[in-house]
Formats: structure tokens, sequence, C-alpha cells
């Protein structure tokens, strides 16, 4: 009866440890759509950001599969667990309430992009009211696009990053925010014959990290979030981190 007891036994720890063992192997699903240099959907996942996360989960022996939606999916597949989490996102109240983050990827300035032609002599804002009048563009399911809808602001609201811009270069819309690097890098890929024309307010909008925003639902998310945290300060400490951010002329 011992013996038997004692097989049963071994034989339920070793389906635990199998378990285990196969759920920290488990591919972790990251969504993700274009976005400049910093993610992209080619080559099964490429970009600044995506080599950040694809490296520092391999530091952790993790493997990763990104899977690539229009921006509103990404964040819903997040939501309800589908993904581990969606990149790239900036903080905000309304999804801290729904989402966790990892320890930032990169910092970054987000400015309001405009035509020159439209305001030659540039333009003065301290709060989003002060953009009343003026037609704002957007893109569907953007950080932004409810800060407008608070401050009364008219919105032009397109599916993509590239579809924004080229409404501002043909003065469609009066104002486009995004972060500075990736608005500088549409100008020259989209409009590089008038890029002079399109110009940057003078005050930011903010300076802030673009993060991993991560589901509260998926499986195991605390455990794997320690483990990219770990492996992200481990590419920083080596300088792999900086070596990805030169590679696609991304400022430390």
């Amino acid at each position: 009866m011992m013996k038997k007891t004692l097989q049963t036994l071994i034989i339920l720890m070793s389906l635990l440890a199998t378990s285990a063992w196969s759920l920290d192997h488990e591919p972790v699903v990251i969504t993700s759509n274009d976005y400049g240099s910093f993610t992209s959907s080619q080559n099964q996942g490429s970009g600044a950001l995506l080599d950040i996360v694809r490296e520092a989960f391999a530091q952790v022996d993790r493997e990763v599969i990104f899977k690539f939606y229009p921006w509103k999916r990404v964040e819903n597949e997040a939501l309800k667990g589908k993904s581990f989490a969606a990149v790239p996102y900036f903080k905000t109240q309304e999804r801290q309430k729904k989402f966790n983050y990892s320890d930032p990827l990169v910092p970054l300035y987000t400015r309001f992009f405009y035509h020159k032609e439209k305001f030659p002599n540039g333009f003065e804002w301290n709060k989003y009211e002060d953009f009343k009048g003026y037609i704002m563009g957007g893109v569907l399911g953007d950080w932004y696009v409810p800060l407008y809808e608070k401050s009364g602001l008219e919105m032009e609201i397109v599916p993509s990053l590239v579809q924004n811009f080229k409404k501002l270069a043909i003065k469609r819309v009066d104002f486009i925010i995004m972060d500075e690097l990736t608005g500088l890098e549409l100008i020259h890929k989209h409009y590089p014959e008038g890029a002079s024309k399109i110009g940057t307010l003078d005050k930011p909008e903010n300076v802030r990290g673009l993060h991993l925003m991560i589901s509260r639902t998926y499986p195991d998310s605390v455990v794997i979030t320690a483990q990219f945290n770990q492996g992200l300060k481990i590419l920083k400490r080596t300088g792999r981190y900086a070596q990805i951010l030169k590679a696609y002329n991304i400022p430390q």
C-alpha cells in the first residue's frame, strides 16, 4: 500500500513539474501595429522596441510571438487576456485602471505637428482647450482621442499614422500629435519635398516613456512582467540595449 501511494505521489509530482515547465516556456503573445522605427509587422516583428522586447525575453529564456492588428484590436486583445501585452503605449489615467505596465522601454517627447503655411507665426498653447476652433487629426484608438473629446475639440479620425500625417500635409487638419521621432520619420518618408513646411510647436505635450501595456487576465502576467523587467535590465547592463537604439538611429 505504501509503495503504491509513493508511486502515485511521484507521478503527481512529475505531472506538476512538467506542467510548470511547460507554462514557464510557453511563448509570450504580444500585440502591436506599425509605428515608425519602433514597431513593424515586417519579418514577423521588427523595429527598435520589438527587438528590445524579443531580446529582453530571450535573456530569461522566453520566446515571443508578435501578432499585428489595427490599434483598437491591439489594445482589446490585451484587455481580454488573449495577449500578454500591447506595445508601444504611454501610461494614461484611464488605461491604468485596466492595465499594468512594464518598466519604460524608451523615453519620448510628444509634440503637436502643424503646417507652417497655415500658422506662419507658430501657435502658443497651454491646455487642450486652446485648440478649440481648429481641426485635430487623430488615429482610431490612440491615447489622446479621449482627451480631445473631453476638451470638446473637433476631430477627424483615420485608421493609421500615415493617413493622419497625409491629412496634415494637404492641410485637411490643423494639428496632429505624436512622438517627435516618429513624426520626423514620417515627414521625410512620405513628404520629403515639403519637409520644411511641417513644424512642431515649441511646447511639448509631454515627456514620457513607452511601455508594454500588460493584461491583468493573461496567465501568469505578474510573473512574466517580472521576467521581462529583469531581462530589460540585463540588456541595459550589457550594452545591448544601446546597440539596438543606435541601429535604428534613436537617441538614448
